[in-house]
């Protein structure tokens, strides 16, 4: 019997998360406070996946359960929002709870996290294969964003400069490019998505580069973040243990699924191309992304307070890497949508000793009185 102050009710799982119906049966879903959470062993079942458990899923030799099939392993750890998803850090909205021995996962971090991780094909209709692409160069003008003064670093030279060394590698590419700025002059963040938008973008990449805490010149690796669930908190409200929920959603908002494939698929390439330790998927209320009309993610490739990472920044070879790195996890994020596309229809071939025409399309008559 599950604890006191859990209260159990029986919905249409796949009817709230809007994706596509399956035939299995209703999903219990369990409200935990201001969350619905549903059962892990319910969300394999779903997503086709098999599970084992594991004594220490993480730090504090707290317990973890392992999903998986032949394509795809999720380590979940009890009491954590930090997952590993195909080899990636993924924190999660709200932190994976065990209750009576059982664990459960946030009907949000279900349905739009792992789900379009695991089994885009559930999460609807994908978009079409992106054909303009806009880059953002954070900070700019008047807006030096971060700066390390004892190498002489401002992050507004160095995202400008890596967004410029992409654009040519875009368009060869065969996308079109929209630069929310070529020259360093500052541009307030909702111009950014205005920009995006007018200009009928498919997908939205901003570039920065980060900063630790004052004091603190050791923190390093990479970060790719996208804009927050509605109703959860931010990374950074749960470091500070601020309520930074936003109850309504955003324009970005609508495009959460497919902003979770994009920031999969560009993570991936920025470690394997960069080395740098990762520091997970993560989310923030952003300006940039907010008022968005199309998929969109922020990578913090690396951090500029670390002197170390800095002095790497401030090379061309990396920021070529960095930029063949983004281009090479948009071309993936494409391939990914055109394998989700549904079949075309097969051709019309006519049966044997058939006219060679296709049937004729059925008109409709008035009916005569």
């Amino acid at each position: 019997m599950e604890p006191a102050g859990i209260r159990c009710a029986v919905i249409g799982l796949f009817f709230a998360l809007a994706v596509r119906p399956a035939p299995a049966a209703p999903i219990s879903v369990l409200h935990l406070g201001n969350s619905s959470y549903v059962s892990v062993v319910d969300v394999a079942e779903r997503l086709g996946l098999r599970m084992s458990w594991v004594a220490s899923g993480g730090a504090g030799g707290k317990p973890g359960l392992v999903l998986f099939d032949a394509a795809h392993r999720a380590v979940l750890i009890g009491e954590s929002r930090e997952t590993r998803l195909d080899g990636l850090r993924v924190f999660l909205g709200e932190p994976v709870l065990v209750r009576g021995g059982r664990f459960y996962i946030s009907l949000l971090d279900y349905g739009k996290r792992l789900t379009p991780l695991i089994r885009p094909e559930l999460c609807g209709a994908p978009p079409p294969r992106p054909r303009v692409v806009a880059i953002d160069p954070g900070h700019g003008g008047s807006d030096n964003g971060m700066e390390n003064h004892r190498l002489g670093l401002r992050e507004k030279v160095f995202t400008l400069e890596v967004a410029l060394e992409l654009k040519p590698l875009l368009e060869a590419a065969g996308y079109r490019v929209v630069l929310t700025r070529t020259a360093d002059t500052r541009v307030e963040l909702p111009a950014r998505a205005e920009i995006a938008n007018t200009q009928g973008a498919d997908l939205f990449v901003s570039i920065h580069f980060n900063a630790s805490a004052p004091g603190d010149a050791r923190s390093h690796g990479t970060e790719v973040f996208t804009f927050t669930l509605p109703s959860q908190r931010t990374d950074q409200g749960w470091s500070t243990r601020e309520n930074d929920r936003e109850a309504a959603p955003s324009p970005v908002n609508r495009f959460d699924a497919w902003s979770q494939v994009l920031a999969q698929c560009v993570h991936r390439q920025v470690l394997d191309a960069l080395r740098t330790d990762d520091r997970g998927q993560k989310t923030m209320h952003l300006g940039a992304l907010r008022g968005l009309g199309c998929p969109a993610i922020l990578v913090e490739s690396a951090f500029l307070s670390n002197d170390a990472e800095g002095s790497r920044v401030a090379t061309p070879a990396f920021r070529r890497q960095l930029a063949e790195a983004l281009l090479a996890g948009i071309r993936a994020y494409s391939a990914e949508l055109d394998r989700l596309q549904p079949a075309p229809p097969p051709p019309f071939r006519p049966a044997p000793g058939a006219p060679n025409q296709p049937p004729p399309t059925p008109t409709s008559h008035p009916t005569r009185p």
